[in-house]
C-alpha cells in the first residue's frame, strides 16, 4: 500500500488528494492542513464580505469528512507540520490547540503550503477594526465587524486584486472606500494606462485612490499616512499580496527558483527525491517565454496539483507552463489580463509590438453597447500574440479567454482576426473587438500603415525638433466634449476627400487620430494613396492617449 502525505490542502493539495484517489483506490492518503478549512474557495471571500455569498457553507468545497466518505482521505486539520526527515521519510506534526505531536510515514510526499500574506510594520495595525482576507476565519471576522459596528469609511492598503475586490465589497454594503498604494499605479500586473483607463472609471463609483502613499499609523478610527493627511477609518484591511509559505521548503534543504519559489520540474518534482510540490509555493513556466515566473492563482495550482497526485501514485503527467491569467471586477467594471505585458516583455528581453483596438461588446446598433479597451502585444517578425488586457463593462471575460486560448496555441494576430466567434447583436458584432484587433495588427505587420502608440507619440511631443502635424478625424462634437492633442489641425473623416488643402503636405511627418484609431486608419489610407509619405496612425486613438498622459 502506497503511502501519501500531503502537507497542504486548499487548491494545491485537495487537488492532489483527490486525483491521487481516482488513481489509486488502495494507496494510504492523508491530508495535514493548519488551519480549520481544509478545502475552501478563498477567492470567494470578498464576496462573502459583501454579502453576495450569504453563508459560510457557501465557501467550504470539501469538509474532512467529505473527503473521507467520498475519497477515503484521511485528513487532519488544525495541525502543522514542525519537521521533515527526507531521507526517512517521515514528518512530524503538532496539533495547535494542544501540543499533541503524532509521527508521520510516507512513501511519497506533495508540498502545498500556500502563501502567506505581507503584513506590514504600521503602528496600531493589530487594532480590532484592522483585518487581513487570507481564510475563511478572516472574512467571518470581517463580515461579523462590519455586521456589529458603524462602519462609515474603509480604507483598504493595497491596490492589487484582492484591494480592489474589497473596495468593491465595501462598496456594496453603502460604504465609502479609500485604496491606498505606494505604487504609481493601481493593480502593478497590468500596464500603466489600462490601470488608468480602470482606475478613472473605478472612482466615478466612489472610490477614492491615493496612489504613492501609505499609512503610517492606524488610532482612533483614523489612519495618518506617510504624506501627512489623515482619513477617516472604521475598518482598515491590508491587502498587500501575498509570498510563498517558504518555511518547510528551506527547512527541508529543497532547491528555490530564480523567483524565489519552491523550484519544481513540469513533473512537480521538487530537488528531492519523492518529493513533489504544488501551488503558490510552487515557481510556475511562463508559457510564452519558457522563462521562471510566479503567479498565486487558483487555476494553476489546481493544475499543478493534478500533476502532483497523478504522478505521486506513479504516474507520468506534466504541466508545460501558465500565463498569469486573471480578472478583477469593480461593478461595473471588469479589466483582465493574460501572457506578457509590455513590462515583463521588457524583464524578459522579448521583442513585441502594441496594438489596442476599442470597440463594443456586442452590435453598436444593439442597445447597451459598452467599449471594450483591448491591448495585444505580438511578436514583430512572425505575428504570434505575446499577451494581452482588456478592459470594460461587458465581456472582458470572454475575450480574455479566447486570448488566453489563442496564446497557448501560440497563433498569430493574423489568425485571431480569422477565428470564427459567434455572432448575433446581443452578444457581438459581426467584426468582433478581436476581430478588428487581429486584422489591424495584420495592417500593422503588411506595412499598410505606420502606426505610432500614445507612448512613443508622447516622447515626441517632448522631443525637441521637427513635430509632427497633427490631424484630427472625429466629429466637432467629440472634440468640444474631450478635448484634442496639442496644436492639432480638425478635419473630420467624412470630409477629408474634399479638404485635403487644409492639411500641410510638406516634409513634416503626420500623425492622424480619431476616438479608437479606426476612422484615422481609413484617413491615413486616404491621405497616402493622395501623396503624403510620411504619415502616421495612432493605435487606440485618443481614449489610449489620455490613458497614457493621465498615468
Amino acid at each position: 500500500m502506497r503511502r501519501i502525505l500531503i502537507i497542504g490542502g486548499v487548491a494545491g493539495g485537495a487537488s492532489a488528494a483527490t486525483r491521487a484517489r481516482r488513481l489509486d483506490e488502495h494507496a494510504q492518503i492523508t491530508m495535514i492542513e493548519r488551519g480549520p478549512y481544509v478545502s475552501f474557495a478563498n477567492c470567494g471571500l470578498p464576496y462573502y464580505v459583501s454579502r453576495e455569498i450569504e453563508t459560510v457553507d457557501e465557501l467550504l468545497l470539501e469538509t474532512p469528512a467529505s473527503f473521507y466518505h467520498r475519497f477515503g482521505v484521511e485528513v487532519l486539520t488544525e495541525r502543522e507540520v514542525t519537521w521533515i526527515d527526507v531521507e526517512n521519510r517521515v514528518a512530524e506534526s503538532i496539533l495547535r490547540t494542544t501540543g499533541e505531536s503524532t509521527r508521520h510515514h510516507y512513501d511519497e510526499l506533495i508540498l502545498a503550503p500556500g502563501a502567506r500574506p505581507i503584513l506590514p510594520k504600521i503602528k496600531g495595525q493589530d487594532s480590532s477594526g484592522v483585518f487581513q482576507l487570507r481564510t475563511v476565519p478572516d472574512a467571518v471576522r470581517l463580515r461579523d465587524y462590519l455586521e456589529s459596528t458603524a462602519v462609515h469609511h474603509a480604507v483598504v492598503l493595497g491596490s492589487g486584486f484582492i484591494g480592489l475586490e474589497m473596495a468593491e465589497a465595501f462598496g456594496k454594503r453603502g460604504i465609502s472606500v479609500t485604496l491606498i498604494d505606494k505604487a504609481p499605479q493601481i493593480l502593478t500586473p497590468v500596464d500603466r494606462e489600462l490601470a488608468q483607463y480602470f482606475s478613472d472609471r473605478i472612482q466615478d463609483q466612489k472610490i477614492h485612490i491615493r496612489l504613492q502613499d501609505t499609512i503610517q499609523e492606524i488610532s482612533s478610527r483614523k489612519v495618518y499616512l506617510q504624506s501627512g493627511q489623515e482619513l477617516a477609518a472604521d475598518a482598515v484591511v491590508l491587502a498587500l499580496g501575498v509570498r510563498p509559505d517558504l518555511q518547510l521548503a528551506q527547512d527541508m534543504g529543497l532547491k528555490l527558483g530564480v523567483s524565489g519559489a519552491i523550484w519544481v520540474d513540469s513533473a512537480m518534482h521538487t530537488s528531492k527525491p519523492h518529493v513533489y510540490a504544488a501551488g503558490d509555493a510552487v515557481e510556475k513556466r511562463d508559457l510564452v517565454t519558457g522563462q521562471a515566473a510566479w503567479w498565486p492563482l487558483a487555476g494553476v495550482a489546481n493544475k499543478e496539483g493534478r500533476v502532483a497526485g497523478t504522478n505521486a501514485v506513479g504516474g507520468q503527467a506534466t504541466l508545460k507552463g501558465a500565463l498569469g491569467t486573471a480578472i478583477v471586477r469593480v461593478d461595473p467594471y471588469t479589466i483582465a489580463v493574460t501572457g506578457l505585458t509590455e513590462k515583463t516583455a521588457r524583464m524578459r528581453d522579448v521583442s513585441y509590438q502594441v496594438i489596442y483596438t476599442i470597440k463594443g461588446h456586442h452590435a453598436s446598433y444593439y442597445p447597451g453597447s459598452q467599449d471594450l479597451f483591448a491591448k495585444i502585444l505580438f511578436d514583430p517578425a512572425n505575428g504570434r500574440i505575446l499577451g494581452a488586457q482588456v478592459a470594460g463593462r461587458n465581456g472582458v471575460d470572454k475575450r480574455i479567454d479566447v486570448l488566453s486560448t489563442a496564446i497557448s496555441a501560440q497563433m498569430s494576430v493574423e489568425q485571431l482576426g480569422e477565428l470564427d466567434l459567434a455572432y448575433a447583436p446581443p452578444f457581438g458584432a459581426a467584426k468582433d473587438s478581436l476581430t478588428i484587433t487581429g486584422m489591424a495588427a495584420e495592417n500593422l505587420r503588411n506595412g499598410l500603415i505606420q502606426g505610432i502608440t500614445p507612448q512613443k507619440l508622447h516622447q515626441w511631443l517632448r522631443d525637441s525638433g521637427k513635430l509632427p502635424i497633427l490631424l484630427d478625424v472625429r466629429d466637432p462634437d467629440e472634440i468640444q466634449e474631450t478635448g484634442g492633442i496639442g496644436d492639432f489641425i480638425s478635419v473630420p473623416l467624412d470630409g477629408l476627400r474634399q479638404n485635403l488643402s487644409r492639411v500641410p503636405s510638406n516634409e513634416r511627418a503626420l500623425v492622424v487620430y480619431c476616438r479608437s484609431g479606426h476612422r484615422s486608419y481609413v484617413a491615413a489610407r486616404m491621405l497616402l494613396q493622395h501623396g503624403y509619405e510620411k504619415v502616421y496612425n495612432l493605435v487606440g486613438g485618443i481614449t489610449a492617449w489620455q490613458a497614457h498622459v493621465a498615468s
